[in-house]
């Protein structure tokens, strides 16, 4: 008797693709301006923002600091949204976080990330009451 096999039919297949950005080439900060509150301000705008920003650089880094790229996304109330290369991320947050200008006008870090999205997630979640810092 001879073997007989069987063919069966097997479902069409789907391919399914997935993707890895190792090195996005960006990062994103959300940041707040605090100041002394017996000194009155004025409302914060891209060239004020700028302004800080560019203080803060170059106290750290000195001329090099100033070449940073700095792109002001957003300003809305004394909130400013930036985006820097990846590789200078550090040196930003490092700046910021030891720079106090005129009259104790500094700028806070609220949030930082590679993707906007979850930058502006974490705006909305505290907007919400969603998200709370734990002591």
């Amino acid at each position: 008797m001879a073997p007989t096999t069987t063919k069966s039919k097997s479902a069409p297949r789907q391919a399914n693709m997935a993707f890895t950005i190792r090195k996005p080439p960006y990062t994103y900060l959300h940041l707040s301006l605090l100041t002394v509150p017996s000194h009155p301000t004025q409302p914060l705008d891209e060239v004020g923002a700028r302004s800080y920003l560019f203080a803060a650089l170059q106290q750290y880094l000195g001329l090099t600091g100033t070449a940073v790229p700095i792109d002001i996304l957003k300003v809305e109330d004394s909130n400013v949204w930036i985006r820097v290369p990846r590789e200078d991320e550090i040196a930003v947050t490092a700046a910021l976080s030891q720079w106090v200008g005129a009259r104790g006008v500094s700028l806070r870090i609220e949030a930082r990330g590679s993707w906007l999205g979850g930058v502006l997630a974490r705006k909305a979640d505290k907007d919400a009451g969603l998200w709370t810092m734990e002591a």
